[in-house]
């Protein structure tokens, strides 16, 4: 699963709402919003977050022979979005094939094939 279908799976979970509910009250900007900050959370420090990679650190620290080397920000996870392809060097046959490819992906156009 991924892109769209997704990130509103991603949000009703976030919200404890049912995913058809959550479609239902959320328009297309709010949704991007909520998108926006989704992916800024993923990134935000937490207190918790810094504790547990003090507790990894210690437990790093015993098992080494230069302890005084473990940082605890060693230990803190960042987490990153894939990255969007580029498509500024393509001609613009080649980017709208892909953005045609990608609207018809997402309204689930679906093209039938061909008898022999």
């Amino acid at each position: 699963m991924k892109g769209e279908t997704l990130a509103w799976f991603v949000l009703a979970s976030h919200l404890h709402t049912p995913l058809q509910e959550v479609k239902q009250k959320t328009s297309s900007t709010d949704f991007m919003m909520w998108l926006t900050y989704l992916e800024l959370d993923l990134n935000l420090f937490h207190r918790e977050d810094y504790y547990l990679a003090q507790i990894a650190a210690e437990i790093r620290r015993g098992n080494v022979k230069q302890p005084r080397q473990i940082r605890v920000k060693d230990f803190i996870l960042e987490f990153k979005r894939e990255k969007v392809r580029d498509t500024r060097g393509l001609s613009l046959e080649d980017r709208t094939s892909i953005s045609k490819r990608f609207w018809k992906a997402v309204v689930g156009f679906t093209q039938k094939r061909k008898q022999i």
